[in-house]
């Protein structure tokens, strides 16, 4: 009897013995692969630590870590500040928290997505994941080196610099898809519902707003100008192609404005002749500007008059000498100027001519410079209404120190 109780307990030992050196094992197993290091130098504990939270919301390093190579990877071989660097990380930081936000407010409000919805943010997240393996596998077949197992292996590759799993990396991209619909859904809530806002403090919110984004402070307090020569017509042009999101929100000092016709003929005899009627009188500068003769790409995008600086206009005319020209009129006054020739494949040539009256700046809040009104430009108000509602969400937005520590390919 004594024999066989001794049997068992030696057999329930070896069972715990076993399975305490299997769960050893497993737990070697994970810590291997769990510290193992991405592209980043990051391992697992480190990607999947907190980079930032707000409104009861984290996001990972790891998440972080995809959206700030992506948009960081836009500049390029350009040289940013220390500050710049900072502003771009925060940025991202907010960017990624902001779409789990978008998503627990619009539940907080009973909103939810529609079957479409989901699977529209399935097909989004399978598409981006497609588009990458695609352009791995045409550059391996284009290489001589494509096999399945070499797909593969460049697929775990990539996945494993990226610091997360394939199914981590769709789980993500879907998210952020959904988040893009829940904020659209809010937006349409607060619209159906007539939100009550104080225009006041609103107006108040978009001015400190844009305030911050025209200077920039070094470490020792000093601020320096973020302008810099072109910007303005660059952010325009952007917008107007879609590139941009916002136009810019400001003037700078040491522009003036101008009501801006461009025309295209076959001669400058033509294009003198109607000048000629413009400058007597003859005709309407405020009609010829608002007809189909007027060939500005701007018009009816932006509303005139326009800003413009001496080194701060190509995207209306490259020619400095319409600025100087533009520069030495009165308020009311009318010039023009009339290009060289362009010879067109067929042997015709087109002959440009810019007709311009100085006018006053009615588009800043103080006088000619400074921030733009916020209905100036078309959708500005409601992107400022959803920032306004989203700040309030964020009063607690916290960025831990990691998101400084990397700095991706701009570091």
């Amino acid at each position: 009897m004594a024999k066989n109780v001794y049997g068992k307990k030696k057999t329930a030992r070896n069972i715990l013995i076993a399975v305490i050196a299997v769960l050893v094992i497993a737990v070697a197993i994970f810590l291997t692969v769990a510290l193992q290091k991405d592209s980043a130098g990051l391992n697992c504990f480190q990607r999947n630590a907190t980079a930032v939270s707000a409104d009861g919301m984290k996001a990972s390093i790891s998440e972080y870590k995809v959206l700030f190579d992506a948009v960081s990877s836009n500049y390029g071989s350009t040289t940013l500040s220390d500050e710049q660097i900072k502003n771009l990380q925060e940025y991202c930081a907010r960017e990624v928290v902001k779409q789990k936000i978008y998503a627990k407010e619009a539940k907080a409000l009973g909103l939810s997505l529609t079957e479409e919805q989901i699977a529209a943010c399935n097909q989004s997240a399978d598409d981006h994941i497609a588009s990458i393996e695609k352009s791995y596998a045409d550059s391996m077949i284009e290489s001589g080196s494509y096999s399945k197992t070499a797909f593969e292996k460049q697929m775990d590759s990539f996945f494993q610099r990226l610091g997360m799993s394939r199914t981590a990396y769709r789980a993500f991209l879907k998210e952020n898809a959904a988040g893009e619909y829940y904020r659209q859904a809010i937006a349409a809530y607060y619209e159906e519902n007539k939100e009550s806002v104080d225009e006041n403090a609103l107006v108040d919110f978009y001015r400190k707003s844009v305030e911050k984004t025209m200077t920039t402070t070094d470490e020792d307090g000093h601020e320096t100008p973020t302008y810099s020569d072109g910007t303005f017509w660059n952010y325009m042009m952007m917008y107007q192609i879609g590139y941009s999101a916002s136009p810019m929100l400001y003037v700078p000092e040491g522009f003036i404005y101008i009501d801006f016709i461009k025309l295209e003929k076959d001669s400058a005899e033509e294009l003198e002749e109607i000048i000629e009627k413009v400058k007597s009188g003859e005709m309407s500068f405020d009609e010829l500007m608002e007809s189909d003769d007027n060939k500005d790409s701007f018009k009816g995008f932006i509303p005139s008059p326009y800003p413009i600086a001496e080194n701060d206009h190509s995207s209306l005319f490259s020619e400095d000498d319409v600025f100087q020209k533009a520069s030495a009129l009165n308020v009311g006054e009318i010039d023009s100027y009339i290009a060289e020739p362009v010879e067109k494949d067929d042997g015709t040539s087109t002959v440009t001519a810019y007709l311009f009256r100085r006018a006053e700046g009615t588009m800043c809040y103080d006088g000619d410079h400074g921030v733009i009104k916020m209905d100036w430009f078309p959708g500005v108000r409601e992107a400022e209404l959803e920032e306004y509602r989203l700040d309030r969400w964020m009063s607690d937005l916290k960025f831990e120190d990691a998101i400084y520590a990397y700095k991706g390919a701009i570091g």
